[in-house]
């Protein structure tokens, strides 16, 4: 190909050449796939050996220059596309997916008519792209790297009116860096981000960065309708038991290939050859932390009003061509759910020296903690070698160093930034022809072809913002409820003005249940100074200090009315009987569950860790360093409303104020168990005063992607939100500012939780303002 200037002996050697290194590649990425673990998602790698990667890299390089020509360009470390690798310093030691001596980066430039190629990561030419046998042999490479999988055969779920729905549980492989963190997500020259065009291209390319890049599995589900005797039959077809996980996902990609079906509207047909994303809406959850809804219990599909899900599919909701929507895809965000969970346990087994000293009693972890949120002194510097230490624990000390500096590193690859492009991996697995063996099927490039619509909960508003930011086609649709991100706003102003709204809610919780102030004290004056002088303990191995206690706060943004019934059902269950001034006072075993069921940290600990890392948008935003802390802090000297050990007291006539969505310090010092420790103290620490963190937003992109027809977007914004800020989100609308093409609904009828309480009509509302049909805002 292209090289006619070639001797015939030279050209026939390098064909046979060409013909080994094909055929090694994909010996070499088969025999490594095999035996490449799941679990955990841990980090995989399909060229493990300098030799395979070498292999890998020529295989699906530019074609061979002509003998005499010029030598390769090598990337070596430091430049531009090698930035922000998976590793710190170039690798991570507990998860790299190569030794350093393998690694050829820094080898000198290679001579001789076999080593004289174009740069392994120039873009392929179209004449290479339209190359029949490379193209194909880049989608095999795809999907096995992908892994695409269907556990389980798909189970159907009435849904009145003799109607079905399918649900079917995937699981795909997804890079732990994305290989554009050093350019797409980094500040462009103009110092905006350099929106991601397409996924694929990099294996268009032959980019072996990514192909050997550490990787984490993200789990989601699609909800479809079964609505006619075709899709019975591709029921069926998914259904087969022998099928292995690989070939269900193939199958569900297949469908029906007969020509019927293909011009058919029913489910089967619509996925003949790849799911069509522009009928498809994908969910993105709030939090950051935890798992997607699931069908049924957690999203109910029993009528067209039974949920926002149920709506979209039943209740006759079309995309922007006027299309019906034919399914929604839950996304268990990476390191929630099933999505290769982040948990103490699999953190422990990823970084297991981080926890080396977690025996050791340095850590200052007591139960009883006394005093106001702001009273706690933290001593940060135990990575610091001590006199008089033995060179065991010297060595300990340095191995827990090491590994705190690689968690943080890896667990920064869970935000906004990567989530979005999670779902983009998901759409292109969906889309993609891979496995296809039809000879005239068309390789390469294709137009673009986004999600039909995207809904956004709270924190997966926030994600919204970032794929209008980040990705050059984001989905047609954008809904955002309770998801309008502070951006431009200072953290530390985030939560002055938060912590004001907690108060509010705190007070509208003791105007209802005015006989709760005197519980609420009797309460923390229990737990401050417990009678039998000992810490309680839950039964999740924790401690109940007052500090935690208050931390109930958290859910009285929820619900209208239920939130409040909820928490009054806690407080009024908290003794055995109602004397809790005696000797014999005791809390009830009840509470103490109860206590434990609604404080989920221990089972989501990415809310503890991450949680304020959602407002650091780049390096310009700083370390986090504890923001609703030191705003609590800083509101303990001005107003002692806020102190409890002040209001508290018997003479005092101020009720006791709740905490509400904060995370502080002091919940890795023995407050709640599997949170706690040294290392995870450490890497909590550590991610508080991280201040390099890469963009999530960017304005102009996000005004292109709106006013430039992109996409069309609407908000229900609720104007008592606790848990974000109605001001801040009422900026960023105006005009001239970032989310001006934003249709915004303003409403004080639902609390933060109003997809949850009326998703049905919220959804089918904010759907027809973003489509222009019906005029609100009026």
């Amino acid at each position: 190909r292209g090289h006619a200037t070639m001797a015939p002996s030279s050209a026939f050697a390098t064909i046979l050449t060409r013909s080994f290194l094909l055929l090694a590649t994909k010996e070499a990425i088969l025999s490594t796939s095999a035996s490449a673990s799941p679990s955990l998602g841990a980090p995989t790698a399909f060229a493990t050996t300098a030799f395979q990667r070498r292999l890998s890299s020529r295989a699906l390089s530019s074609p061979l220059r002509r003998r005499g020509g010029g030598p390769a360009s090598i990337r070596r470390p430091g430049s531009v596309s090698s930035r922000h690798r998976a590793g710190v310093n170039g690798s991570l030691s507990s998860f790299s997916s190569s030794s350093s001596n393998d690694d050829d980066y820094g080898e000198e430039p290679r001579t001789g008519w076999l080593h004289n190629t174009k740069p392994k990561h120039s873009s392929a030419s179209d004449t290479e792209r339209n190359n029949p046998a490379r193209m194909r042999l880049a989608i095999e490479k795809m999907r096995d790297y992908r892994r695409h999988r269907i556990a389980d055969p798909p189970s159907l779920h009435p849904c009145g009116d003799d109607r079905r729905m399918m649900v079917t549980e995937h699981r795909i492989r997804v890079p732990l860096n994305h290989s554009d963190f050093g350019e797409g997500a980094a500040r462009g020259s103009g110092g905006g981000i350099v929106p991601v065009d397409g996924i694929a291209d990099k294996f268009y390319n032959g980019d072996v960065d990514l192909v050997q890049s550490p990787t984490v599995d993200v789990y989601f589900t699609i909800i479809e309708l079964v609505s006619s005797s075709q899709d019975e039959a591709f029921f069926e077809l998914l259904s087969d038991p022998t099928l292995s996980p690989r070939q269900r996902a193939e199958r569900y990609l297949r469908g029906h290939s007969s020509e019927d079906s293909r011009e058919s509207t029913s489910l089967s047909s619509s996925i003949a050859s790849a799911v069509d994303p522009s009928r498809t809406i994908i969910y993105l959850q709030g939090g950051p932390g935890f798992g997607c809804a699931t069908p049924v219990t957690g999203l109910s599909l029993a009528s067209s009003t039974s949920s926002w899900a149920a709506q979209a599919l039943l209740g006759g909701i079309t995309n922007s061509e006027g299309k019906s929507f034919q399914r929604v895809l839950l996304m268990d965000q990476r390191g929630t759910g099933r999505s290769s969970p982040i948990t103490k346990q699999t953190l422990r087994r990823l970084f297991p020296d981080l926890f080396l000293l977690d025996d050791e009693d340095e850590a200052g972890v007591t139960g009883s903690g006394g005093g106001a949120i702001g009273d706690i002194d933290l001593d940060s510097n135990t990575q610091s070698f001590r006199k008089n230490e033995s060179p065991a624990m010297q060595l300990n000390r340095a191995k827990v160093s090491k590994a705190l500096e690689e968690a943080t590193e890896y667990l920064s690859k869970f935000r906004a930034d990567a989530i979005v492009r999670d779902a983009e991996w998901i759409r292109e697995a969906l889309v993609s022809p891979a496995g296809m063996s039809d000879p005239d099927v068309v390789l390469g490039p294709s137009p673009p072809r986004p999600w039909g619509a995207a809904l956004g909960q709270s924190f997966g508003g926030f994600c919204i913002m970032t794929y209008l930011s980040s990705i050059r086609h984001p989905p047609k649709i954008c809904l955002l409820t309770g998801g309008i991100a502070p951006m431009n706003t200072p953290v530390r102003e985030v939560y002055d003005r938060l912590w004001l709204r907690v108060r509010e809610r705190s007070r509208r919780y003791y105007e209802q249940y005015p006989g709760d102030i005197e519980r609420v004290k009797n309460i923390i004056r229990f737990l401050e100074d417990p009678p039998s002088k000992a810490s309680v303990t839950l039964p999740s191995g924790g401690f109940l200090t007052a500090r935690r206690f208050l931390q109930l706060g958290l859910g009285l943004g929820g619900t209208s009315g239920a939130s409040f019934v909820n928490l009054h059902s806690i407080i009024s269950s908290a003794f055995l009987d109602d004397d809790s001034d005696s000797e014999t006072a005791a809390l009830s075993k009840a509470f103490l569950k109860r206590i434990d069921a609604e404080q989920s940290f221990d089972d989501a600990p990415l809310y503890f860790l991450l949680h304020e890392s959602i407002y650091a948008d780049g390096p310009s935003a700083g370390a986090m360093n504890w923001a609703a802390h030191s705003s609590l802090e800083a509101y303990l000297q001005s107003n002692p409303e806020f102190d409890y050990r002040i209001t508290s007291s018997a003479d005092s006539k101020d009720p006791i104020l709740f905490s509400g969505e904060m995370v502080f310090p002091y919940m890795a010092h023995g407050d709640f168990a599997d949170i706690s420790g040294n290392g995870m103290r450490l890497l909590s620490e550590s991610l508080a005063s991280k201040d390099d963190w890469l963009p999530l937003f960017d304005e102009s992109n996000m005004r292109s992607a709106l006013l430039g027809g992109k996409t069309k977007a609407a908000a229900a914004v609720y104007y008592e939100d606790m848990y974000v800020d109605f001001d801040c989100c009422m900026k960023l609308v105006q005009r001239g500012m970032p989310l001006e093409g934003v249709k915004v609904w303003v409403t004080n009828e639902y609390q933060h939780s109003g997809l949850r309480d009326d998703g049905a009509s919220i959804f089918k509302k904010i759907m027809a303002m973003a489509k222009g049909a019906i005029n609100v805002p009026s």
